[in-house]
């Protein structure tokens, strides 16, 4: 989540339009979180401990080492770009991530996905797509 996003003059509605409400809950708190680390991060490590010792591991964040060629699969590739499955393979379908078919189902290089989430333009794969497979 962007810190800034509420600084950003004309949004009145949500930015991400393939988000799910649990996808958009978890960026919401995400986004308090980093303002909570920023002024008080005792408060904020206390906060993090309840959620752990709840089991939920999610809100803080992990430091992941990708390669721009790895490739992942849709739920990474979802946790990746904090959206939904569902959303990675309308993007998928759309034109605007590139999927790799694989024996295993598809799969989505990280710099594809790194490139979509800068808001870059993507570079078509033809070999490797095929827009009519499911995720």
């Amino acid at each position: 989540m962007n810190p800034e996003l509420d600084r950003q003059p004309g949004r009145n509605r949500w930015p991400h339009p393939g988000d799910n409400p649990l996808v958009r809950a978890r960026k919401i708190a995400q986004m308090y979180r980093a303002r909570l680390r920023a002024l008080n991060p005792n408060a904020c490590d206390d906060a993090d401990a309840t959620a752990q010792q709840f089991g939920e591991t999610w809100v803080i964040p992990k430091v992941v080492t990708a390669e721009d060629d790895d490739l992942l699969d849709p739920a990474d590739a979802a946790d990746f770009l904090c959206t939904s499955t569902a959303n990675i393979r309308r993007l998928r379908l759309a034109g605007r991530l590139n999927g790799h078919e694989t024996g295993a189902g598809w799969k989505y290089r990280v710099g594809d996905l790194r490139n979509l989430q800068n808001g870059r333009p993507r570079e078509h794969n033809r070999q490797t797509e095929d827009t009519h497979a499911t995720t």
